[in-house]
């Protein structure tokens, strides 16, 4: 057994029995996987759970980091790929992978330039490269993979057998760095089908690759019966606006009058594209994972030669074939079809086959037992007759009784909230300002922190009723409520003590920070326009606790205060000192 293996060995293990395997999990392989692009990308979606499903049995998730780089919204940005320089360096000089799994050409490309500054001397398993240069790996010991590579000219020649009719292929590009090698290569193609017209057989080929959206949107709705789009790969159109396969290509689909194809499976199939010859991320993601827990395992990457292509099938969806009348007999051998219909039987018909024979036998079985067990049915009979009535008397109890507990407690809630809440305002009232105000004096004698009270009268309120009616004056009072909650600080407690008075309470203010928030309480509300009234004032009495006060000496020396406030006119704060 390999080290790696019976480490993780004791990690199984220790999971199995419940055990912490924190050390443990410290102790076995840190794996980066370095995705191309972002997460909703399907095709990086599908084939990091690949990579996740493969890793999963030998390396906690924990040790498995994943990034997205984001490059098909920042392709060919030379600012953002210094900037993910600097955050990988910074990021992983804490966390040093052991093994750097890479997916699609971005992440590989950039590897290329940076790895031996990033990751050095770490081994490389890349996968989804479908530019390709040898040459890139020249003096490179430490980096193997899986080359996605691409199935153009395979695609070509499905496309000529299925639809036999077909005069016109147009492959659609861009011209992003990852956009310009596929399309390089299909010129490539192009230029061997020009040179040798048996290739072509009477097939043209166009290769599209600077268009913005609207233009694509024309140029394929413009396309006659007799042609065929491949999408090589299209990131961003002439303009920088961004491809999704998730929400262009279903318009595509739906503007075109003939068949989309494609190679990139699960980023296009389901989507609007009919077919091809196409890769599985899944497989692909699970394939790089296990050369990675190879060379983990302690097999050099020497023996493990990079693969030079990975496997294309070929998948359809069904919908579109008998959307484009496609003769089903011209499909190659061994066909995927994505959403064909299926019988009950189809789908299920080794369990049917399987409860078939169970009845079967156990038909045979009833039978020879049947005379001897008539007596015992009836009594079973009558016994889950009696079982199934006393259940439910016994579940319609309980269900009784959870209601009347559900209830209960509801109305529990609702005395609570009618007890120490003010109806009008929705502030508390003046029982829950005593229980808190008498909680919070307690706690300041204890800890003698500071603790200082304010309270608030609006000046002639009185007239307020008298001139526009009592519903007005609640309305007053209701808006005079939510600006005193907006107006204290977060930390203040604010209660409705009686008709027009509010008290205050300012937990862990001396008097000097109470006075100053009721200063700007006084100020708030005397530039307040009310409406329907227009503007009001408000008294003010403010004073700190000391450890000798009581809750009623404490309030009563705040009403004081209030008083005076009054007395000197009104609209203004007046303190309340306390005894020395």
């Amino acid at each position: 057994m390999s080290m790696l293996g019976f480490v993780r060995f004791i990690f199984i293990l220790l999971s199995v029995t419940g055990m912490a395997f924190s050390a443990v999990a410290e102790s076995l392989p840190r794996v980066l996987l370095l995705n191309s692009y972002h997460p909703q990308y399907q095709w990086t979606k599908e084939l990091t759970r690949g990579v996740q499903e493969t890793l999963a049995s030998s390396i906690p998730m924990e040790n498995l980091h994943i990034e997205f780089m984001d490059e098909r919204r920042f392709a060919d940005d030379a600012v953002y790929k210094t900037k993910l320089v600097s955050l990988f360096k910074h990021k992983y000089q804490q966390y040093s992978p052991d093994l750097i799994i890479t997916s699609d050409d971005y992440a590989y490309d950039f590897m290329i330039e940076y790895g031996d500054l990033l990751f050095p001397g770490k081994p490389m398993v890349f996968s989804g490269v479908n530019v390709f240069k040898p040459e890139t790996l020249q003096g490179r010991s430490q980096i193997t993979g899986i080359l996605e590579g691409m199935e153009i000219i395979g695609n070509l020649e499905l496309i000529k057998t299925i639809q036999p009719d077909v005069k016109r292929i147009v492959l659609l590009g861009d011209t992003t760095g990852f956009g310009r090698g596929m399309t390089d290569l299909a010129r490539e193609v192009k230029a061997s089908w020009q040179a040798d017209p048996s290739l072509a057989a009477g097939v043209s080929l166009d290769i599209w690759d600077k268009f913005t959206l609207v233009e694509l949107h024309q140029r394929v709705a413009e396309l006659p019966t007799g042609s065929a789009i491949l999408v090589l790969a299209i990131h961003k159109d002439s303009q920088g606006q961004y491809f999704s396969y998730e929400e262009q290509l279903p318009i595509l689909s739906q503007i075109s009058k003939v068949p989309i194809y494609g190679m990139w499976g699960a980023l296009m199939i389901g989507k609007g594209a009919m077919g091809g010859l196409m890769n599985d991320p899944f497989e692909h993601g699970a394939s790089a994972a296990k050369m990675a827990l190879a060379i983990l395992d302690g097999i050099p990457i020497a023996q493990l030669p990079i693969k030079e292509k990975a496997a294309f099938t070929p998948s359809f969806d069904f919908a579109l074939l008998n959307r484009f009348a496609i003769d089903r007999a011209l499909l190659p051998q061994g066909s995927k079809l994505v959403g064909e219909p299926k019988s009950l039987y189809q789908e299920y018909g080794g369990l049917i086959n399987s409860v078939l024979l169970l009845l079967t036998f156990l038909m045979l079985v009833i039978s020879v037992l049947l005379t001897n067990i008539r007596k015992r049915i009836a009594v079973q009979i009558q016994l889950d007759k009696l079982n199934r009535e006393l259940e439910f008397q016994v579940q319609e109890r309980t269900q009784d009784l959870n209601l009347r507990n559900s209830q209960l407690h509801d109305a529990t809630i609702n005395m609570r909230q009618l007890a120490f809440t003010d109806p009008l305002t929705g502030l508390s009232n003046r029982r829950a300002g005593t229980v808190e105000t008498g909680a919070y004096l307690s706690r300041f004698k204890q800890d003698n922190l500071a603790l200082s009270v304010a309270i608030l009268d609006i000046d002639f309120f009185k007239r307020v009723n008298d001139t526009y009616g009592h519903s007005r004056g609640d309305e007053v009072l209701i808006s005079f409520a939510r600006l005193l909650k907006a107006t204290v600080r977060p930390s203040d407690r604010l209660y409705r003590w009686g008709g027009e008075e509010f008290l205050v309470l300012f937990p862990g203010a001396d008097i000097a920070a109470a006075t100053q928030v009721c200063e700007r309480l006084c100020h708030t509300i005397a530039s307040k326009h009310f409406e329907g009234v227009g503007r009001i004032t408000s008294s003010l009495g403010v004073t700190e606790a000391s450890l000798d006060d009581s809750l009623d000496s404490l309030v009563s020396r705040a009403d004081v205060a209030l008083y005076q406030a009054k007395q000197q006119g009104r609209n203004r704060v007046c303190i309340g000192e306390r005894a020395p």
